[in-house]
């Protein structure tokens, strides 16, 4: 399961990488393009406001600025011929006061309207070191976006006394306006068909999980049924001879004791059986009838059994007051051995823990069914461990099989009954056994 987290969150990363490269390189298309045209276009101004600069001599220029008829006809004819050339929104000459000196679209004699905002780059001209032409970024205004381009103009002496100002309207945005939602849409695409990938991906992991963990429960109930069949074997010929040996103890008056013994026989040749039974074939026999038992007499017996086998132990029993001398037909035999074996793992768990053992078996009586809980004070189970605790080979406890709680509930599922294991690090463990009350099997 490691494995296979490891590899779906692999591939999470992967493909969150490649979305993510994938549209940073879109993006930064859009970026360049985006950029490419603004130097395009400030370039094609600055060469149009270099080129009307240039056809306007330092003489032609000192006429215009001391208010010349004749050189402002000449200038006013060049700037129109170089807007409708250019298909410029304007074309101007103002002087260092920005005043117009000659314009497309305003008198002459009038203030530059945008001087606020391109100041500083008219600036740059006529009072800096610039004697190239400038250009400005976009800018608003009203409901148009504009660029300008400013080139000097020079007297006789070398010095800028005005400048010509090209303007056109950025015209690019519709197409960016398109780009920029086709790149929203392979984004949103791309984006959805990763999605997609992953979630195909995690689907055949989970088959490809369950397919490895089908072949490792195979191979296991093999090599399991090798082992007891082996471990069977050795051990019921020795049963067979302490039984027959209790036996021959009652015929001599130890009855009490001989019938203890051969309960016991008994019951463990049934463990032996029903766990062959299950390596054979992966389900739980009941080697009995199922029978009417009172579940008082029987949860005494297996508090006696507990005590008896951690005699030197100090338990407190936790109780909600006495057990009701309640019947039902079920398996006695093998609910004993379930309930033993979650009191054996909750006093082992206190033992392993350096606690003191405190565990109780209570049950409720309900008109339906019958709910017997387990329950112990120890350390408590993590949450991650009490999903698999029911799986075969799983365990808590370093000398336990892993067998214990996957046989108790293959038992309790053959009583056609329920189990539930909630624990809470800290506070304990309790287990709950829910029984139908009088329904045969």
């Amino acid at each position: 399961m490691k494995s296979s987290s490891k590899r779906i969150l692999a591939a999470v990363l992967l493909i969150a990488l490649l979305l993510a490269l994938v549209n940073v390189l879109w993006w930064g298309f859009y970026q360049r393009t985006e950029s490419l045209l603004e130097q395009q276009l400030s370039r094609r101004l600055m060469a149009i406001a270099g080129t009307a600069a240039g056809a306007i001599p330092p003489d032609l220029t000192e006429s215009l600025v001391r208010g010349d008829a004749d050189a402002f006809g000449q200038v006013q004819s060049l700037v129109i011929r170089t807007r409708n050339a250019d298909s410029l929104a304007e074309v101007f000459v103002i002087n260092s006061r920005y005043r117009y000196q000659a314009s497309t679209e305003i008198e002459s004699d009038t203030i530059y309207f945008l001087a606020a905002l391109n100041g500083v780059y008219l600036d740059s001209l006529f009072f800096g070191s610039r004697e190239t032409p400038v250009a400005t970024a976009t800018y608003q205004t009203g409901e148009i976006f504009l660029k300008t381009a400013f080139a000097p103009l020079f007297d006789a002496d070398g010095n800028t006394v005005a400048v010509v100002g090209v303007e056109a309207s950025v015209d690019y945005f519709d197409s960016l306006d398109e780009l920029r939602a086709n790149l929203w849409y392979s984004t949103t695409i791309s984006t959805a068909g990763g999605i997609a990938f992953l979630l195909l991906f995690i689907f055949l992991q989970i088959r490809l999980n369950r397919t490895e963990q089908q072949l490792f429960s195979n191979q296991t109930h093999a090599w399991l049924g090798r082992m007891v069949a082996v471990v069977s074997h050795e051990v019921k010929n020795p049963l067979s001879i302490i039984r027959a040996s209790a036996e021959r103890l009652a015929k001599k008056g130890a009855g009490e004791e001989s019938q203890f013994i051969m309960e016991e026989v008994d019951r463990l040749n049934g463990i032996v059986t029903g766990y062959l039974d299950f390596a054979r074939s992966g389900e739980i026999r009941l080697n009995e009838s199922p029978t009417r038992c009172n579940i008082a007499d029987l949860i005494g017996g297996v508090r006696s059994r507990t005590a008896e086998k951690y005699a030197g132990a100090t338990i407190e029993w936790l109780s909600s007051g006495k057990i009701p001398a309640t019947e039902l037909i079920a398996y006695p035999q093998a609910l004993r051995q379930v309930l033993l074996n979650l009191l054996f793992n909750a006093v082992d768990s206190c033992h392993e823990n350096n606690l003191p053992i405190r565990i109780g078996i209570t049950m409720n009586d309900y008109p339906i069914s019958i709910e017997i809980q387990v329950t112990d004070k120890g350390v408590g189970i993590d949450d991650r461990i009490q999903k698999k605790l029911f799986e075969p080979f799983e365990t808590t406890r370093q000398n336990g099989s892993g067998l214990g709680l996957y046989v108790s509930k293959k038992i309790v599922s053959a009583m056609g009954g329920t189990i539930m294991l909630r624990s809470k690090i800290g506070e304990g463990t309790n287990v709950t056994i829910t029984l139908p009350k009088n329904q045969e099997h």
